[in-house]
């Protein structure tokens, strides 16, 4: 009689998988989808929008501009929506409120377009505020997805999870931050923040990077990003290598 041991511990390489990058591609597309219509809005708008100074949203004064704006939200919405479902089939949510909060994103995505501004030096009409309080709302659910998600993972098996736990502690502080000092001036001083546009700008940049960071977390803690040795041990497979001196120990 010959019994077999596979030298699991020898050959980590075997009971490892890499990580199928998937959502990462996947953010990768929409985001730089999401990127061409605000680049071309402010290639069209370079006359009339100060980039430094003047919010994105002014770029539906331009021809084509309002379209633009739509298609980049409606862009990164289905986005967010794709990485809700893949991180529940992933398993790696539960509950309701990673879900709720990213359909919250994608609604307010959407509505930052389809509710233009109003021109500057007009009072606000109720497609300006609705179209504030969307942008405002995307931004603050945001790290809720991301703190919900960690809290889920029990197991982490790599330092994704702490990280998307900082990302979005930072990102909601950031947030909670420029409101109050934005709103507290547009109250107060009747004036905003510097280099506002400027801001908003590096802020788009910063949701698509946090984005990325989500989806990488459910790319390397889902199931297919590693493979479970001692589920290998219930019968064979191709996982183990049951030939050569290296991979086994043969006893008579």
């Amino acid at each position: 009689m010959t019994v077999v041991a596979a030298d699991l511990g020898g050959h980590p390489d075997q009971s490892m998988a890499s990580p199928d990058p998937r959502n990462t591609r996947t953010v990768s597309w929409f985001g730089a989808t999401a990127l061409l219509p605000m680049i071309a809005a402010h290639v069209v708008g370079a006359s009339v929008v100060d980039p430094v100074l003047d919010p994105i949203s002014w770029y539906a004064f331009v021809p084509g501009g309002g379209e633009m704006i739509l298609a980049g939200g409606v862009i990164l919405a289905v986005l967010g929506l794709i990485l809700t479902v893949r991180m529940y089939r992933t398993g790696l949510a539960v509950g309701p409120v990673p879900a709720a909060a990213m359909i919250v994103f994608a609604v307010a995505m959407v509505l930052v377009g389809a509710f233009p501004t109003d021109p500057p030096g007009t009072e606000a009409s109720m497609s300006a505020i609705i179209h504030r309080v969307s942008a405002a709302t995307a931004f603050c659910v945001l790290p809720v997805v991301g703190v919900s998600l960690e809290r889920s993972i029990v197991r982490p098996r790599s330092s994704l999870p702490r990280s998307l736990r900082s990302a979005a502690r930072a990102l909601g502080i950031m947030v909670a931050l420029f409101l109050v000092i934005h709103l507290s001036l547009v109250y107060l001083a009747d004036s905003g923040i510097a280099a506002f546009g400027l801001i908003e700008r590096v802020g788009f940049v910063i949701m698509i990077g946090y984005l990325f960071l989500l989806a990488a977390t459910i790319d390397r803690e889902g199931p297919d990003g590693r493979l479970d040795p001692l589920a290998a041990l219930d019968g064979p497979g191709p996982s183990l290598a049951l030939s050569g001196p290296r991979s086994a120990d043969h006893v008579e």
